[in-house]
C-alpha cells in the first residue's frame, strides 16, 4: 500500500505556496490515515473469537480484564510501530513532504 499511495502522490517538488498543493498534502496524510486505521481489521475475527474465553475466565474470576488485553496489545505494539515507519520511510521522500531524503 505504501507504493501505491507513493505513485499516486508522486511529487518530487511540492511547494507549500497554493491551495492545489495544499490539498494534495491533506490527501496524502489522509490516505495514511485511513490505511493505518482500517489495517487492524484484519485482526477483528481473532478478537471476536477469544472473547468467549474472555468472559469466561471474567466471569469465574480467574483473570482481571487487564490480564487478558494488556499481552495482546502489547504484542500487536511492535508490529504497529515497525509498520508505520516503514510506511513513513517509502511515502515520505516521494510524495514530496521533505525536500532531501536526509530529513
Amino acid at each position: 500500500m505504501a507504493f501505491i499511495a507513493a505513485t499516486l502522490f508522486f511529487r518530487t517538488r511540492l511547494h507549500p505556496t497554493t491551495e492545489t498543493y495544499g490539498t494534495l498534502y491533506l490527501a496524502t496524510l489522509f490516505f495514511a490515515l485511513v490505511h493505518m486505521m482500517f489495517n487492524g481489521f484484519s485482526e477483528m475475527s481473532i478478537t471476536v473469537a477469544r472473547l468467549p474465553v474472555f468472559y469466561k475466565q471474567r466471569d469465574n474470576l480467574f483473570y482481571p480484564g487487564w490480564a487478558f488485553s494488556i499481552p495482546s496489545w502489547l504484542l500487536r505494539l511492535p508490529y504497529s510501530v515497525a509498520e508505520s515507519i516503514i510506511w513513513s520511510c517509502i511515502v515520505y521522500y516521494v510524495v514530496g513532504l521533505a525536500p532531501e531524503p536526509g530529513r
